[in-house]
C-alpha cells in the first residue's frame, strides 16, 4: 500500500522505533510530510527507496495514497482528517482524533458518506494485558463491576510546555486530554461510559494553559464509580500508568508505564489456562507510548483489504471526547456535570 504519515514529530520517532521498518519490509511505500522541512529524520529511511517525502498535503493526497496517518499537532487532526476523507483517502489518527465531539461527528458522517476507514490510535487497547482484562470483564470473572479507577504519574518537564502548542487549550489541553486520555479511554471500553464527573485541576510544577494535574470522581452509567488521578508533576521520570477493576467476584490491576503489566489480581473463578494467560500477558515497553501501534497499523491495514471496521473505529471513540469534555466543564463549574452531548468545555478546542 501507498501510506502517507503526517507530522514527524515526537510520535513519529517512535513510529521509526515500532513499526516503519516492518511496513517497508513488507514492501508498503510511505510517504512523509511535515508542515516545518527541517524536522529530523531517520537518513536510514530517508535513504530506503520505499520512502518518499513530499512537501505539501496535497502531493500526499495527488500521489494516489490508500490511507494516512495523521500524528501533526493535535488541534490540527480535524481539519486535516477532513481534508483527506474528502480526498476519499481513509485516515487513521493520533489521538485525540479531534479536540470536540461535533467535529468527531462531522468526520465520522463523511467517512460512511464514502464508505472509508476512519480509526483513531488507542493502542492501549491492543496491550495483551488490557486484551485479557476485557477478556475476564465480558465473560464475568469479576462479577458485576463496582469500582474502575486509573492513576498516570508521568514526568513532563517544562520544555514540553514550551513549544507553542503542548498545554494550550486551543491546539491541546492538559494532562486530561494529552496523556490520561489513553487511560480514560480504556476506563470506558472495559466498563462503559460514564454517567457523571466532578473534578478538579491545577498546575504543581509546570506553568502552562491547562493543567497538569487533575483529579476527578466518576460514576458510570451502569452504576459503578471510579476515580481518576493524573498528573505530568511526577519527577523526575514516569513511574505508572495504571488501572485498577473490582467487581464483586475479584480485582484486577493492570499498570506498570503504559498499561502493559498484570500487576496484581485476585480472581478466584479462574482455571490454570486462563491463569497462565494472565500472567503471561505482561510485557516490557521502552516508554509510555508502549509496543502496540504496530498493531493498530496492520490491524487497519487489513480492514481495508478485507472491507471490515477496523479494531479502533473512530466511532468507537465518541465517549472518550465526551468524557474529556464534561471533566473540563465540571472544573470550569466547580460542580459535578453529566456526560452528555452537550456536555462542552468553554475552552477545551477554543
Amino acid at each position: 500500500m501507498k501510506i502517507g504519515i503526517i507530522g514527524l514529530g515526537r510520535v513519529y520517532k517512535h513510529y521509526t522505533k515500532n513499526f516503519i521498518s516492518s511496513l517497508l519490509d513488507d514492501g508498503h511505500i510511505i510517504y512523509l510530510y511535515d508542515i516545518d522541512s527541517s524536522k529530523d529524520h531517520d537518513q536510514l529511511l530517508i535513504l530506503h527507496q520505499n520512502v518518499v517525502r513530499v512537501s505539501s498535503l496535497s502531493q500526499v493526497i495527488d500521489a494516489g495514497i490508500d490511507f494516512t496517518i495523521v500524528a501533526t499537532i493535535s488541534g490540527t487532526h480535524y481539519q486535516i482528517s477532513k481534508e483527506l476523507l474528502q480526498a476519499r483517502v481513509h485516515v487513521l489518527t493520533e489521538k485525540p482524533a479531534t479536540m470536540k465531539e461535533s467535529e468527531l461527528l462531522e468526520l465520522i458522517e463523511i467517512s460512511n458518506r464514502f464508505s472509508l476507514k476512519y480509526g483513531v490510535i488507542f493502542q492501549n487497547r491492543l496491550n495483551p494485558s488490557m486484551q485479557i482484562a476485557k477478556e475476564l470483564v465480558k465473560n464475568n470473572y469479576l462479577g458485576d463491576i463496582r469500582i474502575c479507577s486509573i492513576r498516570l504519574h508521568w514526568c513532563r518537564y517544562q520544555n514540553y510546555y514550551n513549544d507553542g502548542w503542548h498545554g494550550t487549550w486551543k491546539q491541546d489541553g492538559g494532562v486530561i486530554n494529552q496523556q490520561a486520555i489513553h487511560h480514560i479511554d480504556a476506563m470506558q471500553w472495559i466498563n462503559g461510559p460514564f454517567q457523571k464527573v466532578s473534578a478538579f485541576a491545577t498546575n504543581q510544577i509546570n506553568q502552562l494553559e491547562a493543567e497538569d494535574t487533575m483529579t476527578a470522581l466518576v460514576e458510570f452509567k451502569s452504576g459503578s464509580v471510579g476515580t481518576i488521578e493524573a498528573s505530568t508533576a511526577i519527577r523526575p521520570l514516569d513511574k505508572e500508568a495504571s488501572i485498577f477493576i473490582s467487581g464483586t467476584k475479584g480485582f484486577i490491576k493492570v499498570g506498570g508505564v503504559a498499561l502493559n503489566k498484570i500487576e496484581d489480581y485476585e480472581l478466584p473463578e479462574l482455571d490454570k489456562s486462563l491463569k497462565d494467560r494472565l500472567v503471561n500477558s505482561s510485557r516490557n515497553v521502552s516508554s509510555g507510548y508502549g509496543e502496540s501501534h504496530k498493531k493498530v497499523i496492520y490491524d487497519f491495514i487489513d480492514s481495508i483489504k478485507s472491507n471490515t471496521i477496523p479494531a479502533i473505529a473512530a466511532s468507537s471513540t465518541i465517549n472518550t471526547v465526551r468524557a474529556i469534555h464534561s471533566i473540563y466543564k465540571s472544573c470550569e463549574l466547580g460542580s459535578w456535570v453529566n456526560v452528555e452531548k452537550n456536555s462542552i468545555s468553554s475552552r477545551l478546542g477554543n
